[in-house]
């Protein structure tokens, strides 16, 4: 079989071209350019088969990502694979928030509550060489899977993983400038109406509460405990902003940024 009848054969089974494509470019471990410039090149059984298998795969709605364990983030390649969330490009926008704020600290410390694949994490560590980070999460699958970006983007010294749910394993002698997250924040009540790859990531990272902004309220309720902690930034769902409005005292300092589909995604919290 050739490369164009391997697309051809390919789009039977899924119709989107471009993940045909990525899918096959990996089977035979090339890129895109070599499937354009080689369409009559005979492929080999094994490297067919290992296509059929990420065409299965991809057809059972599986994320690209999770398949090759591999996801584009931030203009850098991190390692990913079910037990962690798949980052989306609104992250982007709350590591940048978050830089704004620590560029004006000295020698920043900072939590980041549900590292997830460390991606937060490692590119603040990343931006701001002299910050350090206690990174937490309820999941074993996550601390693992963080752990190796750690250690493969060489920002060991600069960030701790610890298991904790939530607060719970965070001593109160602990003190830090700014907390990080983005919580889960979906209604459970919501789950039956998102699409099928959503079956692949960790519900845990996912579904807040029967209400959705639950986990949300824990963590902003922490927050004001702690008198050193000056700074709390969340991701949110787009249609929580009334709500953490409601739900933080009028005489803090309160802000939301939009994402890239100007829907309100993310606050800021400053005590006065």
């Amino acid at each position: 079989m050739t490369i164009f009848q391997a697309i051809k054969f390919g789009k039977n089974i899924l119709e989107n071209r471009k993940e045909v494509e990525i899918l096959l470019f990996n089977a035979l471990r090339k890129d895109k350019i070599f499937l354009i410039l080689n369409q009559d090149l005979e492929i080999s059984q094994s490297d067919f088969l290992t296509f059929q298998g990420y065409l299965s795969r991809r057809n059972n709605s599986e994320p690209i990502e999770y398949i090759f364990e591999k996801v584009s983030f931030y203009s850098e390649i991190f390692h990913i694979k079910q037990g962690a969330l798949i980052p989306r490009p609104e992250t982007e926008i709350l590591i940048d928030k978050t830089v704004e704020i620590l560029k004006k600290i000295d020698n920043p410390r900072i939590l980041e509550i549900g590292v997830g694949s460390g991606i937060i994490s490692i590119m603040l560590a990343k931006m701001i060489p002299n910050l350090t980070i206690l990174a937490i999460d309820i999941s074993d699958d996550a601390l693992q899977i963080a752990n190796k970006n750690v250690i493969d983007f060489k920002v060991s010294k600069q960030i701790e993983l610890r298991k904790s749910n939530l607060f719970q394993n965070i001593l109160d002698s602990e003190e830090f400038n700014l907390i990080v997250s983005n919580p889960p924040y979906i209604s459970n009540q919501q789950s039956c109406n998102l699409q099928n790859e959503l079956d692949f990531e960790p519900s845990i990272a996912l579904f807040g509460g029967n209400i959705g902004d639950e986990v949300l309220q824990k963590i902003i309720i922490e927050f004001f405990k702690r008198d050193t902690t000056k700074f709390l930034i969340c991701e949110m769902g787009y249609d929580q902003k009334d709500k953490i409005s409601n739900f933080v005292d009028s005489k803090e300092k309160l802000s939301f940024y939009k994402d890239l589909s100007d829907l309100d995604r993310g606050f800021i919290l400053e005590k006065k």
